[in-house]
């Protein structure tokens, strides 16, 4: 089975928010201020829902995303929705065509989507309790890999940027036109930045004002 290592990250970082939002479910999360924990919880559990109903439905066009159910508690539902996502996850092809925010979408690319969503979201539970750990490296990996096509469209048009994780030895180049700044950091830092975290890299002043432009998800 491909992904063994990638669908750990996502239970292990999925099982870390769950048990975070369980100190104080009300507490706010500072990344969206309006939020709850409890909010934050139910974001990340709609969005496993709906990757799971591309495993099983494998839709062409874009589908809603689930929601907590009226009245089910919201511990109980996210629990059980990241351990259905993951085991589906496992019995679905990787390469089965299905829709998604790029051209040409695979379940790969849902693999690797909710890598990124779990792992980030993780940092922002554990930030609103004054916990910074950095970004697992394989959930900063995938979030670079699939910035270009993911996040980049929504910027509009952006001079060219190269980024150097300096812990992984590794370059991606974004925006178009010969290259106009380079930033480098590790790869925890690089991704955390352009997800308009807290972070000790420096953007260009056009990329910081685009990313930090970028409006956030609605509230649950």
């Amino acid at each position: 089975m491909r992904w063994v290592e990638e669908l750990e990250v996502i239970r292990s970082e999925g099982l870390r928010i769950l048990e975070v939002a369980r100190r104080d479910p009300d507490h706010a999360v500072p990344q969206y201020p309006e939020w709850t924990m409890t909010d934050l919880l139910s974001h990340v559990g709609s969005i496993l829902g709906r990757t799971t109903l591309i495993c099983l439905e494998r839709p062409t066009e874009r589908i809603s995303a689930p929601r907590l159910p009226e009245g089910e508690d919201a511990f109980d539902w996210y629990q059980s929705t990241l351990g259905h996502m993951i085991q589906t996850l496992e019995e679905t092809d990787p390469d089965a065509p299905v829709w998604g925010f790029v051209e040409g979408c695979t379940i790969s690319f849902w693999v690797r989507r909710m890598v990124a969503e779990t792992g980030v979201h993780r940092w922002d539970a554990e930030q609103a309790f004054a916990e910074e750990r950095p970004l697992h490296q394989t959930v900063a990996l995938a979030g670079l890999d699939e910035y270009a096509g993911m996040w980049l469209p929504r910027l509009g048009e952006m001079p060219s940027l190269t980024l150097t994780a300096t812990d992984l030895g590794k370059t991606w180049v974004y925006g178009s036109g010969e290259p106009a700044a380079e930033v480098s950091g590790t790869a925890s830092d690089l991704y955390l930045r352009l997800m308009s975290r807290p972070s000790s890299v420096i953007l260009p002043e056009v990329w910081a004002a685009a990313v930090d432009g970028l409006a956030p998800p609605p509230k649950p």
